[in-house]
Parts: C-alpha cells; structure tokens; sequence
C-alpha cells in the first residue's frame, strides 16, 4: 500500500522543478555559503545584482536535491554548506566575482580570529596623544615618536602574520584606529558555467591576475619553442627573425656582402681601422 505523501514533500519536489527550469535559461550558476554573511551586506549586494544575476534563496534540501540534477559535486558541496544560496546569471563566474569584490566591505578584527593575512600598523601619525599608548604600541612591537602633539608610527609594522591569532591588545589597538583588515566578501564555494566547474580557489583569483598568469605562461612556452625549434603559428615569424639575424651575424664575420649587411660591414671596417690607427700612434 502505498504511503500518502506530505504536502511538504510536494511543494519541495516543485521547487527543486522549478529551479531545474529556470537554470536553463543562464549560462552560469554559483553556489553561495551565506552563514555568517551580514544581512545588510547582502541586501546591498542584491541591489548590485539586480540587473545581472537572479539569486535563489530557499530551503538547504531542496538545493541539494535541485544540484543533485545538474552536478553531483555541486550538490555535495551544497549539502556541506549551512545556508546554501544559488545565483544564476548570463555573465560569466569571473564578471560575477568582479561585482562581489567591487561591493565587499571590511570588519574589525576580533580576539581569536585567525588572520586571512598579514595585518600591519601603517606608518604616519595616529590619533592618540603620548601616554599610555605609547607602552601599549611597544608591547606590541611597534616603533613610535611623537610628532605635533600625537603619536606617530615610524614605519609600517606588522603586527599579526597571516595564520596567527588575533590578540585582544592588538584587536583593541585596531579597532581604536579604526582599522578593519578582515576582507568581507560574499563566500563562493563552487560555480559551473559552459558545462565547466569552477573551484573557489580558481574563482578568488582576480580575473587581471588569472590573464596575467596566462599570458606568463604563454611567454615562457614561446620563449621555449623558439629555443628548441619547434614550429607553429606562434613561434614561425620570431624563428624567422632568429634565423634572419644569425645568418646576418655569420654574413657580416664572414665578409659576405649583400644589402642587408653592407652597413654593418663597412661600420665594422672602420671601427677595427680606427683601432688599428691609434696602435700605429703608440
């Protein structure tokens, strides 16, 4: 006898129907963490979105269900995360992570955290007149004077290295300055887009330095095709110029007249001439 099923257990089933049809009509699609994202935050990031991208906000299982259908790596990701979110757009993932960059805020640094990266003390003058800051700044391991009333930091100084534990002196310090070194930025654990996923440790590299590494890399494999030999549309014309300029150099040592080297001979004659005069003179 078949079981009676829940009215909960419809509508989830529609839902993840529902997402099902309308991911078909982006070409990208982001999983999101949202646990721990601020509220206002992301109520300013929906507004930065709102042109470009549909985001879907519904329950844990019914994601998972809906990415089960469509990557089985993304689901397993979303069934990792505690608030999964989904965010569809027609951009690709790195114009997508441009727009998360350009509106992510900063916070100060709390006792305990562990810091994402180095956090220094920029060198100038502070707002705290001499007195008890100043045992405070050494304690810390940071060089002052005092200049025009106040306190001044020598140098940049850091004051937490990345991987260590934020202190509540050093976190108090900070917030006193009003610094805030942690990086608030929306947390993306996966994207697909064109049938390729796409890990958030490729995501979070800035789309100027992923075409800054290519191109490196481009560099370097031309550099090595011209060197080893190896013909293709990329290298042909620099091997050309190779070959041009070593028969060039073997035509002008040899003595071997033509257009291209005739110049070069002559200026060579006359440099070993002019070598040759001043050894007559000694």
């Amino acid at each position: 006898m078949n079981k009676k099923r829940s009215t909960g257990s419809i509508k989830k089933e529609k839902k993840v129907k529902d997402i099902l049809e309308v991911t078909h009509k982006y070409k990208t699609l982001i999983l999101v963490e949202l646990n721990g994202f601020p509220s206002s935050n992301f109520e300013k990031l929906k507004k930065a979105l709102r042109s470009k991208a549909s985001i879907i906000f519904t329950n844990k299982i019914v994601v998972y269900n809906a990415l089960k259908q469509i990557n089985e790596n993304l689901s397993e990701k979303a069934k990792k995360a505690k608030i999964p979110v989904l965010i569809l757009s027609n951009l690709d993932p790195f114009e997508l992570m441009e727009v998360f960059f350009e509106n992510r805020d900063y916070k100060k640094a709390k006792t305990g955290e562990t810091a994402k990266e180095n956090i220094s003390l920029p060198s100038g003058p502070t707002p705290f007149p001499p007195g008890p800051m100043l045992s405070q700044f050494s304690s810390i391991g940071v060089k002052t004077k005092t200049e025009g009333g106040k306190i001044s930091i020598i140098s940049d100084t850091v004051v937490v290295k990345k991987g260590e534990k934020i202190s509540e002196k050093v976190a108090a310090i900070l917030a006193s300055m009003d610094i805030k070194p942690d990086e608030l930025i929306l947390d993306v654990e996966s994207a697909s887009s064109g049938g390729v996923i796409f890990d958030r440790s490729i995501l979070y590299t800035r789309k100027e330095d992923y075409i800054r590494r290519v191109s490196e890399i481009f560099a370097e494999a031309l550099t090595l095709s011209v060197n080893r030999e190896i013909i293709n549309k990329f290298s042909i014309v620099p091997l050309i110029k190779k070959i041009y300029i070593g028969v060039k150099f073997l035509s002008v040592d040899r003595g071997i007249v033509s257009k291209s080297t005739i110049n070069d001979i002559l200026a060579r004659a006359s440099l070993e001439n002019a070598a040759l005069a001043k050894l007559v003179q000694k």
